[in-house]
């Protein structure tokens, strides 16, 4: 039910936005969930429109998020510092949990002070090998205090990279449409009888290609190469009300309304 109303509420703010930058009404065509039907309809310059929204999340990002988040802080007795230890969002963490207390001892049992252990483990094999193993992709320890007495807690990996152009965002987006991961939307939209079909990708924060579709640089200079059966696309992100760029066959590409 939550991963309902999750959409629901992705194809309300995205129809608004649709609403607010061509000047038209936009009807909930998908209200009840029912079988292949896209999300939203509307009649723009004499055309009818079908759009499927679609909310584009990693879902290992988001579980480990959530799992540190109800994790918190753990007190360890035996410890002598507070440690901070940041686990891969691609792996399992069951593992490296049940792992993690007896680890830390043993490493402040050889010696590891604050120091020092933000890098000790890459010059021991033994320990990288099981770091890998277990999904750990760095720790470090400060001492102790009052607030936060010997202990630990578990974090998502920090994430990053290069931050795409706009162009190739773009393409990124469309290889995505193309893929096995978008094929109930382009069945949605290929079944839809209406003049154009458009998709809607509402990206989270975990995605790079997010990131560029908010800054007030140049356009794309090219027309996007969508999958047969997609004529329009729309592309916005959950990082910020006004990044939304769009491309429509009849206009090319264009700024849209902030999504508010």
């Amino acid at each position: 039910m939550q991963g309902r109303q999750k959409i629901d509420a992705a194809a309300h703010i995205a129809g608004r936005c649709i609403s607010n930058t061509l000047g038209v009404e936009v009807i909930t065509n998908d209200a009840d969930g029912r079988q292949g039907a896209y999300d939203l309809a509307l009649t723009h310059e004499e055309r009818t429109i079908a759009v499927e929204v679609k909310l584009v999340v990693d879902p290992n990002h988001r579980a480990a998020g959530t799992k540190s988040h109800q994790l918190g802080y753990t007190r360890q007795p035996g410890l002598t510092y507070m440690w901070f230890v940041h686990l891969s969002p691609d792996k399992s963490w069951k593992r490296a949990l049940a792992r993690i207390p007896t680890l830390l001892a043993e490493l402040e049992g050889r010696g590891i002070v604050p120091d020092t252990a933000h890098y000790f483990w890459q010059h021991d094999f033994n320990l990288y090998i099981e770091f890998e193993r277990l999904g750990i992709e760095s720790l470090s320890c400060l001492p102790s205090t009052e607030k936060h007495p010997p202990g630990y807690y578990v974090m998502q990996a920090a994430w990053g990279g290069i931050v795409p152009e706009l162009d190739h965002a773009v393409v990124s987006a469309c290889t995505l449409m193309s893929g096995p991961d978008m094929a109930k939307l382009r069945r949605q939209l290929a079944a839809a009888e209406t003049d154009e079909r458009h998709a809607f990708l509402i990206y989270g924060w975990e995605y790079l290609e997010a990131i560029p579709l908010g800054h007030e640089g140049p356009l794309p200079s090219e027309p996007p190469t969508l999958p047969e059966g997609i004529d329009g696309v729309w592309l916005s992100t959950t990082g910020s009300s006004s990044a939304t760029v769009a491309w429509l066959p009849r206009r090319g590409w264009f700024r849209a309304a902030p999504m508010i």
